[in-house]
């Protein structure tokens, strides 16, 4: 599955440069967004970091409006998303390895790039003065000139012409990650995962009403129509609402009255998967930032409850930040690692143990396009033991013909089947409860028959390659013997 040319963002922010003399090295003060989008990138290639989380801290400083905040967003996110097809794109215009270049002056022309070949609402003369200003001495700028007013006459240069070279340029994937995906799944199954990591991805909502309902749902939709934001319902999620342009969260109706919680249809799906009932008793092992912890209580509701289980403090307080937006009640959150609980947690049993591990964050590398140039196959296998060490850990605590859910959010093999293989040939007392099995338990609240394209032959759940813009989840459903 190949095209010869990405699609563009549906509503690109203009190319009106916010005032702001901020230096490279740092998010500026007074907003700029050209400025903080070249601060991060060129912090980003040094170093990883979540990127996300680097924007909110950057809007938090000045007065942002909405315009600068979109375009700031957009460059940033952009240009990393397209960063080995840009460098592709300077390349054959320079002739030059970007290696060779001094790493401002390579996150300049690649901040350039992407506004000159992907955003058409930004005018060429624009996206060109407004970087070279940016470039500092004239030597620079006079190259940086050259190499964008190259690119704004020329055009992008053709692709190579197939193979993984192709599918790493097209996709702006690194080249180990599309040849690990061209070997694994072939050419046609590596595009679709490749094109869907390069994907602008929508926001996705979970309503929270517990008197959630089709006529609740649209509702919510015509509340969002009313404010000029564009909503459509998830058809094989009840209560999901997707919105397919970027808007701010908090200025979402019932954001303050906890009426949603951010949560891909993927996630919801795996939250899905744990089956939790009214009344029992959940363990959610890694729980922030809460998505799926919602869920659960919702599931259990104020006659259960979960215990919340997280190590990261910053994640703790994103967490408590999103329980009690959401008035959970049924919900205790433990400052603690899952692979080494507590005494006190660690003589209790669970109905459900909830495991959505760390991992190599493979399947969401469209929300997080920072990923594609820091991860590596190291960090898989490291990955990978840390799951198998988690899932050994956690099964003394679950209650005989309670359930374990193991969720990743990535589809390497060493991380999803190998896993789950070797923990159930250590532990015979577990046997797989297909997905389809426990969906279909779910009745009206469940995604019903939908979700069988997303159900492995083995009964698991895993939403890599789909073609409705969700992120890529692995799940299973282990159940204790009586």
């Amino acid at each position: 599955m190949t095209a010869s040319r990405p699609r563009r963002p549906a509503r690109p922010p203009d190319g009106r440069r916010g005032a702001g003399s901020a230096a490279a090295g740092s998010p500026p003060d007074t907003p700029d967004p050209r400025r903080t989008a070249l601060a991060l990138l060129t912090r980003l290639d040094r170093e990883p970091f979540d990127l996300s989380a680097a924007l909110d801290m950057a809007f938090r400083e000045g007065a942002w409006d909405s315009r600068d905040r979109g375009l700031a967003a957009e460059l940033t996110r952009g240009t990393a998303r397209w960063r080995h097809r840009l460098d592709y794109a300077i390349r054959q215009r320079t002739g030059r390895p970007l290696k060779d270049l001094d790493r401002s002056v390579r996150t300049l022309l690649r901040l350039g790039a992407y506004q000159l070949l992907f955003l058409s609402r930004i005018p060429a003369s624009a996206a060109v003065n407004e970087t070279v200003h940016l470039a500092g001495d004239r030597r620079r700028r006079d190259f940086v000139n050259g190499v964008l007013r190259a690119l704004a006459r020329e055009g992008e240069p053709p692709l190579p012409p197939g193979g993984v070279e192709r599918l790493a340029v097209e996709w702006s994937l690194p080249r180990w990650l599309a040849e690990r995906w061209w070997q694994q799944h072939g050419p046609e199954g590596a595009a679709l995962r490749a094109e869907n990591a390069a994907r602008t991805p929508a926001l996705t909502l979970r309503l929270t009403a517990s008197d959630s309902s089709p006529g609740q749902r649209e509702d919510y939709i015509a509340r969002c129509a009313a404010m000029g934001v564009a909503a459509e319902a998830v058809e094989f999620l009840p209560d999901a609402v997707r919105l397919p342009d970027a808007a701010p969260v908090a200025d979402l109706p019932g954001y303050a009255a906890g009426e949603f919680v951010v949560q891909d249809a993927a996630s919801q799906l795996a939250g899905l998967l744990g089956g939790a009932r009214p009344g029992e008793q959940v363990l959610d092992a890694c729980a922030a930032p809460g998505g799926k912890c919602a869920g659960l209580a919702a599931a259990v509701g104020p006659g259960g409850s979960v215990l919340a289980v997280e190590r990261d403090a910053g994640r703790i307080r994103r967490l408590s930040i999103n329980l009690e937006r959401l008035r959970l009640k049924q919900v205790t959150v433990l400052e603690a690692d899952a692979a080494s609980l507590p005494p006190e947690v660690a003589r209790q049993t669970f109905d459900r143990v909830f495991l959505d591990a760390p991992c190599s964050g493979l399947g969401t590398l469209a929300r997080h396009p920072e990923g594609k140039w820091w991860k590596s196959v190291d960090g898989i296998r490291a990955c990978a033991d840390s799951q198998a060490a988690l899932l050994a850990h956690l099964a003394p605590r679950v209650r005989p013909g309670g359930s374990l859910v193991y969720a990743v959010c990535t589809g390497e093999p060493e991380e999803t089947i190998q896993p789950v293989a070797v923990f159930l040939a250590t532990h015979p007392e577990f046997h797989t409860v297909p997905a389809g099995e426990v969906f279909a338990a779910l009745g009206e609240r469940g995604p019903g028959d939908v979700a069988a394209p997303w159900v492995t032959p083995n009964g698991e759940l895993d939403t890599h390659g789909n073609r409705v813009g969700m992120d890529g989840f692995f799940a299973v459903h282990l159940r204790r013997k009586s």
